[in-house]
């Protein structure tokens, strides 16, 4: 222990050091270090653009030849350019989640669309963000993000729970094009951004324009601009369809969820073979939405320059997953194909630093947050399961790229059908032939005895790298029983336990090579299961009686 008396000698000599070190120096290496910068947490704005069913393959930066997204093209030359980023999950709810959490689909919870907030996890970039400072707005256009169905008292309500948690603000765009689509371009974020460009925000712009019926938020002057000369919607040449059908002038669910195998279905037969015309004209109302949603992503970076903002902004564009636009004689995002879960993602960093650099490696959306958090110098929660970029971003040679992304389809198509479409519509015998009706109920009855008793909805899990993607059917007896396609055909279309696609020479995948190649199923099927083991041993818990409100869907 030292004495008072010995402290000050140790103080002497440490100044007399001192000095003797610094004598003879320029003054100004005698001066005290400067000091650090701040972190960029401290004064970075985030902002999440989150573009519902945005498919990359129609945007000029990942080689689309229609000229459509010339700002999106710009924006993506001074930005990261992600080439192959795979969605968590084919519905949007579900794989949005994983986005703002960093976790698959059943250890956040939001594995159905009726779930409630507290069985969904609380930890989302949202919720860090704000923990650092950040004022939260989320400016969103989706339904499915704030609109819910009561279905024990038929009402439509705004619950505003799951999406909204940790925002101190959230503005949901109600009107859409007259009567025509609540989904609009969500322009009330420009506004919010002016009024509020002097503060460190993180703002959520989540767009559902792009979303079926194609075309149908997008004005006039626009809405044609990329139509086949002369052409008419088949559906409108069908005689025997109701006029709720016929006269709907977009490619709407109502109509494309009766396509099976590019056949169209009325009364369990089939009444019309599309033909590269019906194809095109449902890839140019869906660009058409694209064409529109650019022009909102041109005013919304023109805006960040002219406040001076985009030297400290995030800027984060990128989809929630895909759709299907005929590839496979199919339409929607009804499965875990490449047209659902290829997502584009462009990563623009303040300043534009590293603009122009393109990563071709495999990389996840559950992988946003944590490069999103670790950019800003925030560390990740240990609950995240995705991994950050930066790494590939600065091209450091030991960063490990996702080599294998892990997919649930969860839940399938045919619950959400059961839960609200067909309840709602069905019901009402919309949409609906006078002698589908019977058999209809008949396929709700049989749908609530499949699925009533699951305390989990059921699901399908797949696992890709960037040459192969391989489809597990959990439960195939159950997925073939209760299968969309069997009741719109009138005949039972079962499906495969494994499918293997080759992505190098079959993108599109048409053909299921399992059997050809029994090596690779064996290896990649190996994985697949090890994940849903270990996911199935972490996953949320709910009770199957808790009041639940659902997701209006489609």
């Amino acid at each position: 222990m030292r004495t008072r008396a010995g402290r000050h000698r140790l103080n002497a000599l440490t100044a007399f050091l001192l000095m003797c070190c610094t004598a003879g120096m320029p003054a100004q290496a005698a001066q005290p270090a400067s000091a650090p910068s701040p972190a960029l947490h401290e004064y970075a704005n985030v902002i999440l653009v989150s573009l519902q069913c945005l498919r990359p393959d129609h945007l000029g930066t990942y080689g689309y030849q229609r000229d459509v997204s010339r700002n999106i093209d710009a924006l993506a030359r001074r930005s990261v350019v992600f080439e192959n980023a795979i969605a968590q999950a084919s519905l949007t709810p579900v794989a949005q989640m994983s986005i703002l959490t960093s976790q698959y689909a059943r250890i956040h919870g939001m594995v159905s669309f009726e779930v409630a907030k507290d069985q969904v996890t609380p930890r989302s970039l949202p919720e860090i963000l704000k923990f650092y400072g950040y004022t939260n707005t989320a400016v969103i256009s989706s339904p499915e993000f704030f609109v819910r169905f009561n279905s024990a008292t038929g009402t439509t309500i705004n619950t505003g729970d799951v999406y909204s948690r940790s925002f101190d603000e959230v503005v949901n765009t109600r009107r859409g094009l007259g009567p025509r689509n609540i989904r609009k371009i969500p322009d009330e974020s420009l506004e919010w951004i002016r009024a509020n460009k002097d503060g460190k925000f993180f703002l959520w712009i989540a767009s559902g324009l792009l979303h079926m019926p194609y075309g149908a938020a997008v004005p006039e002057q626009h809405r044609a601009r990329f139509d086949p000369p002369g052409y008419t919607p088949f559906w409108k040449r069908l005689p025997q369809l109701p006029r709720e059908v016929a006269s709907n002038p977009d490619p709407a669910y109502n109509v494309l969820s009766r396509v099976y195998r590019n056949e169209f279905f009325w009364e369990f037969a089939p009444v019309y073979r599309l033909q590269p015309e019906d194809i095109a004209y449902v890839n140019a109302r869906y660009d058409a939405g694209v064409f529109y949603t650019d022009r909102f992503i041109g005013e919304l970076v023109k805006l960040l320059d002219e406040l001076g903002l985009t030297e400290k902004t995030l800027v984060v564009l990128h989809s929630s997953h895909g759709d299907d636009l005929g590839e496979r004689d199919g339409f929607f995002h009804y499965d875990v194909t490449e047209g659902v879960v290829r997502d584009a993602l462009i990563v623009q960093f303040p300043g534009r630093e590293f603009g122009g650099r393109r990563v071709p490696q495999q990389v996840q959306s559950i992988d946003i947050m944590p490069t999103v958090l670790d950019y800003l110098g925030i560390p990740s929660p240990h609950e995240a399961q995705g991994g950050s970029l930066m790494p590939l971003v600065r091209g450091e040679r030991t960063s490990a790229p996702s080599e294998y992304a892990y997919i649930d389809r969860i839940p399938w198509w045919e619950y959400t059908l059961s839960k609200w479409y067909l309840e709602f519509q069905g019901g009402r015998g919309a949409h609906f032939a006078v002698s589908e009706r019977p058999a209809l109920k008949e396929y709700q009855a049989m749908l609530r005895r499949n699925f009533d008793p699951l305390g989990y909805p059921p699901g399908d899990i797949a696992i890709r790298t960037n040459e192969w993607k391989l489809i597990v059917r959990k439960d195939l007896e159950m997925l073939n029983r209760v299968s969309w396609w069997s009741f719109i055909t009138g005949k039972r279309h079962d499906v495969a336990e494994i499918e293997l696609y080759d992505l190098k020479n079959d993108p599109t995948e048409q053909v299921n090579v399992a059997a050809k190649h029994p090596e690779v199923v064996a290896k990649l099927k190996e994985k697949v299961l090890a994940w849903d083991r270990s996911v199935e041993k972490r996953k949320a818990r709910y009770e199957k009686n808790d009041t639940r409100f659902i997701i209006p869907y489609p």
